[in-house]
């Protein structure tokens, strides 16, 4: 629409109501003088425009009037009935937030704070037809920070009502139509209240005022979601009233951040380009990460298990699943994105279960808090464990010390355990984590054929150790603990500790032997503690050069003193203590962290 068209209508429709107008700012702001002399009122003409080449030119005069008159009756009322902004008790409820272009020169000197690239936050009072900008003079009367405005103003916004969500499909690829407020971005910063979220986050753009486009990120399919959504935040911030950005944003964590810039060439094609760090995360959800699922008692070892996952994805008989495998399929459909499973194989013997991406750890600790009430075996493709809950104890779990092989899973079973434990992924360091709640657990690591056992019973003041050389004698002390058995607590000579001193590192072997002496299940012969002291006495004395090195100990014969029979305790499951063992657990909160001293601390 030509400046000068819009301008011409600006001022008619103003002087029909007494007032004067003239355009300022390269005719991109109307300034209005009132009848009673009051003024300048000024009025940002881009989201008019924009509003109007939507609609047929013998429509603008009506619209214009509308728009104009809209207003200027604003105007009279706040001149008839000023708003008192000095008076913060009476604005705080008028307090709203939407997103703005970063470089947006309105001509008003609003409060804001960033968001990401190319986006701003800024506060409002919101009335009846219109919003008036909180200024920098409005908010020092007020007597609050600028996180405590934006705080109540998020507040506000999020308590006047959920916006419509609405599902599209377009060239392989879904998204959702998040509308229904005149401050919808907003909600941006609270995606996670809706149905939007995938395992890696979400895809967002909010090119204009008025409408959010998500794609939770669960899969490849991200790539083709942002080339979507690019294109259309491309062309609609362009062309669409109370335009904030035309680039894609990724959502993570209530995190925003970019995930790719737009470009529009002079034919009108659109170029996107990802950050090197969404591009990251494109290319790791490439990994295909697969799971079987079959009725438990069906397989008694991984390797079975294997078997019948190859011969279901070789060849689906088309047959009904057993309905724990329909169950829980059924969920998985209903919570979409929030789990990020597809079914690439449901028949009578069980189901595949497929997702996408780096985090392998969070799929498995997803599809075992999905399995384990449906009696509902998992094998682990990648890894070769199979996860059975048969005889499970409802406790948190954590394997492996390391990032890149740390496993989060929401019970423990006697077979687990001895998995965990005998035939950990790094057998020269396992680490295994066993808790009720943040303050008490039990864990337990190894250091030179030593286990360093502890526990903590509710505080600083109530945490244990003890050491021992018997893997037999850890696992049976972690299940009576984890199955509420008290045994546990006669079964070694515990010994209260500050949890910060330095531990198995730099442990002496006097110290150790004690423990292993004090011990209920040692069970060791008299050549069996010759060893072991033999053992502790090389490791207490300084290396000296390989060629002077006299003393030495056959690995083999340390594997068979750790395999020593322990017979204290042979505790069940089914152990009365077990009603109280979920107390204070909270199934998505990761394991305090631990540190362990190096032995040079």
């Amino acid at each position: 629409m030509p400046s000068h068209t819009l301008t011409s209508l600006v001022t008619v429709a103003a002087q029909q109501l007494g007032y004067v107008c003239r355009a300022t700012n390269a005719d991109e702001v109307a300034e209005f003088i009132g009848p009673r002399g009051d003024g300048p009122h000024y009025l940002w003409l881009d989201n008019l425009r924009r509003s109007l080449n939507e609609h047929p030119a013998d429509q603008w005069p009506t619209l214009v009037t509308d728009y104009v008159g809209t207003f200027l009756a604003e105007v009279d009322m706040e001149y008839t009935d000023p708003l008192d902004t000095n008076d913060f008790a009476t604005v705080r409820g008028l307090l709203r937030t939407h997103f703005a272009p970063a470089g947006a020169d309105t001509g008003i000197d609003g409060v804001r704070r960033d968001v990401a690239p190319g986006i701003v936050q800024v506060a409002v009072l919101g009335q009846l037809h219109t919003a008036v900008a909180v200024t920098p003079e409005m908010l020092a009367h007020w007597d609050i920070g600028l996180d405590e405005l934006f705080d109540l103003a998020e507040a506000n916004t999020r308590a006047d009502s959920r916006l419509e969500v609405e599902w599209k499909g377009y060239n392989d690829a879904y998204f959702a139509l998040l509308s229904g407020s005149d401050f919808a971005s907003a909600h941006a910063r609270w995606l996670d209240d809706y149905p939007v979220i995938g395992m890696y986050g979400a895809l967002f753009v909010t090119s204009h005022e008025g409408n959010v486009y998500v794609h939770p990120i669960t899969g490849p399919d991200a790539m083709t979601a942002m080339i979507l959504l690019g294109k259309v935040a491309a062309n609609t911030y362009r062309s669409e009233p109370r335009p904030v950005s035309p680039a894609v944003y990724w959502w993570k964590d209530s995190e925003i951040s970019l995930a790719a810039g737009t470009e529009i060439d002079k034919d009108g094609n659109v170029a996107v380009h990802q950050t090197p760090e969404f591009d990251s995360l494109l290319t790791s959800l490439a990994v295909t990460c697969d799971f079987g699922v079959v009725p438990a008692g069906e397989v008694d070892t991984a390797l079975d298990a294997l078997a019948l996952y190859e011969q279901m994805c070789a060849h689906s008989d088309n047959s009904t699943a057993p309905p724990a495998v329909l169950d829980l399929l059924a969920e998985i459909e209903s919570r979409g994105a929030a789990v990020g499973f597809v079914t690439a194989v449901a028949d009578v013997r069980g189901a595949v279960l497929r997702t996408w991406g780096p985090s392998r750890g969070q799929h498995l600790l997803a599809v075992l808090k999905l399995t384990k009430d449906r009696d509902l075996a998992v094998l682990d493709v990648a890894t070769g464990h199979l996860y059975d809950p048969r005889g499970r104890v409802d406790v948190r779990v954590t394997v492996g010390a390391h990032d890149h092989d740390r496993r989060t899973l929401p019970y423990l079973t006697a077979t687990l355990l001895e998995d965990f434990v005998v035939g950990a992924a790094d057998p020269d360091d396992p680490f295994l984590f066993v808790a009720r709640n943040d303050e008490n657990y039990i864990r337990t690591r190894r250091h030179e054929w030593v286990y360093e056992i502890e526990h903590r019973a509710g505080s600083a003041a109530e945490h244990f150790r003890v050491y021992t050389m018997l893997h037999t004698v850890v696992r049976a002390v972690i299940w009576a603990w984890a199955c509420g058995d008290p045994s546990w607590t006669l079964a070694v000579q515990w010994r209260r500790v500050d949890p910060e001193t330095p531990g198995i590192e730099a442990a002496q072997g006097q110290e150790i032997l004690q423990d292993e002496l004090s011990s209920m299940a040692s069970g060791m012969t008299v050549d069996g503690l010759a060893i072991l002291e033999t053992f502790l006495a090389v490791r207490d004395t300084p290396l000296p050069s390989p060629e002077s090195l006299d003393l030495a100990v056959d690995p083999s014969v340390l594997r068979e003193l750790g395999s020593a029979p322990a017979e204290f305790v042979t505790p069940s499951a089914e152990t009365d203590g077990t009603a109280a063992l979920t107390e204070g657990l909270d199934d998505d909160q990761e394991p305090p962290e631990q540190h362990f001293p190096n032995r040079n601390e």
